[in-house]
C-alpha cells in the first residue's frame, strides 16, 4: 500500500512540475475514480481511502495559490461586494463551531472532517473560477470526465453479464436495496457512488453534446448520456435517475428560452436520433441473460414517481430539518456532528445525541444540528447574497459573452444546482470529497463571467 501511495505521490508532482496546477488537477481527477479499485485491490476496507483525492486537489490548489498570488475576490463578487464581509462572518462561525466540536466530542478527527466539509467547497468554486477563466481547460476537463467515466461505466456491462470479480463488488457488505437486493457498483465503491457518477457523466455529456457544432461529435455525446443514464438504472438507485431527469429538463427549458429556431430543431432531431437507436438495438447489445438481470432495476426505477419524491423531500428534507432545530437549539453541536464517517469508526461519542441518524440524512438537518439556528439563519441569508450574484452575472453574460461559452457554463450551473436541491432530501452521499469538489468546481465556474466577458469586449474591439 506504501508503495501505491509514492507512485501516486511521484507522479503527481512529476506532472504538476511539468503542467504546473492544470495538469495536477486532471491528475487529480484521474485519481477520483481510481482511489474505489485502489480501495478493492488493497483489500482493506477503509473509508480513508475517500481522502487520496482530497489530498491531491488541496495540493493542486497550492498549486494554483502559489501561481495566482491573489484571490481576486474583488472579481467574484464584483456586482455584490457584501459577499466578502459574510464570508468572513462565516469563517468566524466555522472557527466557532470547530471548537464546539472539539470541546463537546473530544475528537480532533471529527472537528477537521466535519470543517473540511465545509471548506473544500470554496475552494473547489476558487478553483472552478479559475477553470472557468480557460474555456478550453473547462472543456477537456468536462471530456476527460466523460473518458474516464466511460470506462468505468463499462465495469457495469461486466457485472450484468455474470462476471465475477472483487473489482466488481461493492467494498464490505455492500448496501441492500429493497425489492432488488444489490445493485450494480462495478469499479466504484458502492452502487450509490456508482449512480451519482453516472448521473454526472450523463449530465456532462448533455452539456457537451447541446454545445458542439459538429453532427457527429454531438450524436456521440448524446449516446454516451443515454448509456451512462441506462446503466444508472442498474444501480437500484433511484436518486441517480432523477437528477438526470431533473436536469435534462431544466437545461431543455433554458436551451429552448435562449437558443435560435434553427439550432434547436437539429438538437431535438438528434435526440430522437439517438434514442430510436438505443430502443431498436436494445436487443442486440443485451443477451435475455442479461436483460433478465436488468429487468428488476427497470421494475424499481418505475416507481420513482412525483409523489414518491414528493414524500421523501417531506420526511427526508422538511423534516429532518424541523427535527434538527428542536435537538440542535441555537448553536448547534459543532462541524462534523452530522458528517458520514463510513468504517473509520470516527466520531463514536456521538452516539448518544438523539435523532442524529434521522436528522443527518437530510442536509438541511445537517446543516442546523452542526452550525445552529444561528448558522443556519447566516447561511440562508448568504444564499440568497449568491443568488443575486449569479442572476446579475446571468444578465450581464447574456449580452456580454460568447454563447456557447455561457451555454456550458449554465449547464454547470444547473448541475450544481440540482445537487444542492438533492443534498436537502439525502445529504450522506455529498460527505464523498471527491463528489463535493466536482459540485464545487461545476458552481465555481459561472463566477468566471466578467472575465469571459472582458476577453469577449477585446476581441470585439
Amino acid at each position: 500500500m506504501i508503495l501505491y501511495l509514492s507512485v501516486l505521490f511521484l507522479l503527481f508532482f512529476i506532472v504538476s512540475s511539468e503542467y504546473k496546477w492544470k495538469g495536477a488537477l486532471l491528475f487529480t481527477l484521474v485519481i477520483g475514480f481510481l482511489q474505489d479499485p485502489i480501495r478493492k485491490l488493497s483489500g482493506v476496507d477503509s473509508s480513508y481511502f475517500g481522502a487520496l483525492a482530497l489530498i491531491f486537489f488541496l495540493l493542486t490548489f497550492i498549486s494554483l495559490k502559489s501561481s495566482s498570488r491573489v484571490w481576486h475576490l474583488n472579481i467574484i463578487c464584483w456586482n455584490n461586494p457584501q459577499l466578502l464581509s459574510l464570508l468572513s462572518v462565516f469563517f468566524y462561525l466555522l472557527g466557532m463551531q470547530t471548537l464546539n466540536s472539539f470541546v463537546r466530542f473530544n475528537d480532533i478527527i471529527l472537528s477537521v472532517v466535519g470543517v473540511l466539509f465545509y471548506i473544500v467547497p470554496l475552494l473547489s468554486i476558487w478553483v472552478g473560477f479559475h477553470i472557468g477563466c480557460d474555456h478550453n481547460l473547462l472543456r477537456t476537463l468536462m471530456r476527460s470526465y466523460v473518458i474516464i467515466c466511460t470506462i468505468f461505466a463499462s465495469s457495469m456491462l461486466l457485472s450484468l453479464a455474470g462476471f465475477e470479480n472483487s473489482l466488481l463488488k461493492e467494498v464490505g457488505e455492500g448496501i441492500e436495496i429493497t425489492g432488488i437486493g444489490y445493485g450494480q457498483s462495478g469499479f466504484w465503491r458502492t452502487s450509490e457512488i456508482a449512480g451519482w457518477h453516472l448521473a454526472a457523466g450523463a449530465c456532462f455529456s448533455f452539456i457537451l453534446g447541446i454545445s458542439e457544432p459538429k453532427g457527429l461529435q454531438q450524436l456521440l455525446y448524446f449516446f454516451l448520456s443515454c448509456g451512462f443514464s441506462f446503466l444508472s438504472i442498474t444501480t437500484g438507485r433511484r436518486k441517480a435517475l432523477g437528477l438526470i431527469i431533473v436536469f435534462v429538463s431544466l437545461f431543455l427549458l433554458y436551451y429552448i428560452y435562449t437558443s435560435k429556431g434553427s439550432r434547436l430543431t437539429r438538437i431535438i432531431g438528434s435526440i430522437v436520433m439517438v434514442i430510436t437507436l438505443l430502443f431498436s438495438s436494445y436487443g442486440l447489445i443485451f443477451s435475455p441473460e442479461m436483460q433478465s438481470n436488468i429487468d428488476p432495476y427497470f421494475d424499481r426505477s418505475s416507481t420513482l414517481t412525483f409523489d414518491e419524491s414528493k414524500g421523501r423531500l417531506q420526511q427526508q428534507g422538511f423534516g429532518a430539518l424541523l427535527r434538527g432545530i428542536e435537538i440542535a437549539g441555537p448553536f448547534g453541536y459543532g462541524v462534523g456532528a452530522g458528517s458520514n464517517a463510513g468504517s473509520t469508526g470516527i466520531g463514536a461519542s456521538r452516539r448518544g445525541i438523539i435523532s442524529l441518524a434521522y436528522v443527518s440524512e437530510g442536509g438541511g438537518g445537517r446543516l442546523v444540528v452542526e452550525l445552529g439556528v444561528v448558522g443556519l439563519a447566516l447561511l440562508i441569508y448568504m444564499v440568497f447574497h449568491i443568488f443575486i450574484l449569479y442572476l446579475r452575472n446571468f444578465k450581464y453574460a447574456q449580452h456580454n459573452m460568447a454563447s456557447n461559452e455561457l451555454l456550458i457554463l449554465s449547464g454547470l450551473l444547473i448541475f450544481s444546482i440540482v445537487n444542492i436541491v438533492s443534498f436537502f432530501s439525502a445529504s450522506q452521499l455529498y460527505s464523498d470529497p471527491f463528489v463535493l469538489i466536482l459540485i464545487g468546481l461545476s458552481t465555481g465556474t459561472f463566477l468566471a463571467v466578467p472575465i469571459l466577458c472582458s476577453k469577449q469586449k477585446t476581441l470585439i474591439n
